[in-house]
């Protein structure tokens, strides 16, 4: 029947790929991999790195039950960490950390504040996803089982703390309970940046770029002709 002869012919198929390492499938690359031939080819390492790995598809809770690494046991590669756009990378991360800062202390001034629109100014989720991927590209793919978790984390945190501040159409007041609601997202997505940033050597964290060189000193004078 056709069903055996394709049973045979995959049978067949799979004890050739045992034999022949050449049809052996590839293991994956890893997005440090991809970091470092980007690097090498000159092309934009966002481009390739912060391509979003499977457990990026969709904005889901970070997933549980894996092994944890601890930012004392993390291997890192110091080449990429110096490399500037992981550098950018986490300047964009620190920026996004303070922005909340400042937007949760303007809602304690005003628990009533339109916080959508600011959140989607301040917060450009895509260029976010990117700039996570981007700097986990720096550890070894073991810790970035743990490191993964935390970036999922942060989506996760400010898709909530969106939905938890939507106000319902006619009615510009949010109750005590609401009001508790957004402030607990913010707080829980300030300790998910701290938890990520814990995995970074201090040097990277405080890395100043240095300034531009300065301009060339104007050209000289014409000199007058001789009379």
């Amino acid at each position: 029947s056709k069903l055996s002869s394709r049973t045979a012919l995959a049978v067949m198929l799979s004890l050739l790929a045992i034999q022949l390492p050449g049809l052996s499938p590839q293991p994956p690359t890893s997005r440090r991999a991809l970091l470092r031939q980007a690097g090498a080819l000159g092309a934009g390492a966002a481009g390739l790195a912060a391509a979003p790995p499977a457990s990026f598809a969709g904005l889901l809770p970070p997933k549980q039950g894996i092994e944890k690494t601890k930012p004392a046991d993390a291997e890192l590669d110091d080449e990429l960490l110096a490399s500037k756009s992981v550098r950018d990378g986490i300047a964009a991360l620190k920026q996004y950390r303070k922005s909340a800062i400042s937007l949760q202390d303007q809602f304690a001034k005003d628990g009533n504040m339109n916080l959508i629109p600011v959140i989607r100014k301040e917060f450009d989720f895509s260029k976010l996803r990117d700039d996570l991927n981007v700097v986990t590209t720096v550890f070894d793919d073991q810790t970035q089982l743990t490191t993964d978790q935390r970036t999922r984390s942060i989506i996760y945190d400010l898709t909530e703390l969106e939905n938890a501040a939507r106000l319902k159409k006619g009615d510009p007041e949010r109750t005590p309970k609401k009001i508790a609601n957004v402030q607990k997202w913010f707080v829980k997505l300030d300790k998910d940046f701290g938890d990520l940033f814990e995995y970074f050597p201090a040097s990277a964290l405080n890395y100043v770029p240095p300034p531009p060189p300065p301009p060339p000193p104007p050209p000289p004078p014409p000199t007058s002709p001789l009379l």
